[in-house]
């Protein structure tokens, strides 16, 4: 929005496109995307504006407004606070998207857990062929997914709580207050959040569809089993409303926030500047003080024991989120020390970015499940629930298990009882798995499949 030359950055208008005859009005250009992979359902297009007259009454004035005698106003003093208040509904976009994907991630695991509860192939001569959930590669494929989709649950059931919060509350009608501020912290944590848990949900809605599509083996490869319209409607969830590794970019400078004035008013090569000084001092004291902590604990306990202890769990999330934002501040200065162009100095880390973004977004959705599961009232429930966080936690340092040997932070002994524990953690969830997918209420209309009936 331009008043009087001045940029007033971005603004939401109302325009009209068709007249009410449906004819597309003067100066718009309307054009279909065409077929997709899948989504048939939203209809995308393009439009193009040339030259169009919208009046003044066409701004939505709930943050600004502009006056008869064109003067501009609002109540949102600052210009980045402004800026945020008015892409607000990005994050809510965002939040829908990341529900969506792990609702499809429900839907798939329900499906296939089912199936692998009734249908039955080979096992022991001269006995019951065994049931698919009982192999342990099976178990293996499904329920470290089931495990990490319950704990991206919980950390969306934070976030929508937090969303909530945000826009039941008025909007800051000060630029210089200490409410204000805060305000505006926790809007772009908000933020920050929204597009981490976004990414990280609809990536684990894609693989958790395609591995459960495949342990159905044939049967859950014909479109009425439903793998199909839940792959090709999902697919393009990493991409829309923002590109997954783009948004894991936002993730890291939410990572920052509490630098957040600095950082908004610092050119490229200031902020190199700024991250390679405070980011440094500041993770090597805590990471040095987390692996002396480490050092102490290994000695004091079986690995076996310590592997299953939710502290522990936590600590090794924290300590490699810290060591990758330390280490990327170290590859900034780097950079900066030997004159390289801004742009090329973030090109050069983007991968690491992405690495400490996606950690970091880990460590938050463990944060949330074990904080929910704390808070469970039911003992039993909480057990299952801890197996679950446990099975989430374990099997996504199985993962990186090689990164934490090759930092030194894990002994081989240690990633060798990761994996037996993931492998004992999926006979203690197994009981469990129809219970936990009923408990998704999903309508049987989505889930009640032919191959059900049949296996």
């Amino acid at each position: 929005l331009i008043v009087d030359g001045t940029n007033h950055g971005v603004h939401c208008l109302v325009v009209p496109i068709r007249n009410k005859k449906g004819k597309v009005l003067d100066g718009v250009r309307i054009e279909d995307c065409g077929d997709k992979l899948g989504l048939h359902g939203v209809d995308n297009g393009r439009l193009w504006f040339d030259h169009v007259r919208v009046p003044r009454s066409a701004l939505l004035n709930r943050h600004a407004d502009v006056d008869e005698h064109g003067t501009y106003s609002s109540p949102i003093d600052n210009p980045n606070r402004r800026f945020f208040t008015m892409l607000g509904t990005l994050v809510q976009g965002r939040v829908s998207v990341g529900g969506a994907a792990i609702s499809a991630s429900k839907s798939a695991l329900a499906i296939a857990i089912r199936y692998g509860l009734k249908r039955r192939q080979f096992g022991p001569e001269d006995a019951e062929e065994v049931l698919l959930l009982d192999y342990r590669m099976h178990q293996r494929r499904l329920l470290p997914l089931l495990a990490k989709t319950v704990a991206l649950h919980a950390a969306q059931r934070d976030l929508v709580a937090r969303l909530h919060q945000a826009f039941s509350t008025d909007s800051p009608s000060s630029g210089a207050s200490s409410q204000a501020d805060d305000d505006e912290q926790a809007q772009r944590e908000l933020e920050s959040l929204a597009a981490g848990i976004k990414a990280i949900a609809t990536w684990h809605a894609t693989t958790t569809i395609q591995i459960c599509r495949e342990a159905c083996g044939g049967a859950g490869y014909l479109f009425e089993n439903r793998f199909a319209s839940l792959k090709a409607d999902t697919d393009v969830f990493t991409t829309f409303e923002g590109d997954n590794h783009v948004l894991l970019q936002l993730v890291i400078k939410g990572r920052l926030t509490k630098y957040r004035d600095q950082f908004s008013e610092m050119n490229p090569i200031e902020l190199i500047r700024f991250v390679a000084d405070q980011a440094v001092d500041t993770v090597v004291e805590k990471t040095f003080l987390r692996a002396m902590a480490e050092a102490v604990q290994d000695l004091a306990l079986d690995d076996r024991e310590t592997v299953r202890k939710a502290d522990y769990q936590l600590e090794l999330f924290r300590a490699r989120e810290g060591h990758l934002v330390h280490a990327l501040a170290r590859r900034l200065k780097k950079g900066m020390d030997k004159g390289l162009d801004p742009f090329e100095v973030f090109n050069a880390v983007q991968d690491h970015l992405v690495l400490a973004a996606r950690a970091h977004v880990n460590r938050k959705v463990l944060e949330s499940f074990q904080a929910q599961i704390a808070s469970t009232e039911d003992a039993a429930l909480a057990g299952v629930l801890g197996d679950l966080s446990a099975l989430y936690a374990l099997s996504t340092l199985q993962e990186h298990r090689g990164w934490f040997l090759t930092h030194g932070r894990m002994s081989p002994a240690r990633a060798k009882a990761i994996v037996e524990a993931v492998n004992d953690l999926c006979l203690d969830v197994r009981p469990h798995a129809a219970a936990i997918v009923d408990a998704f209420a999903i309508p049987s209309q989505w889930v009640d499949v032919p191959m059900l009936d049949t296996a």
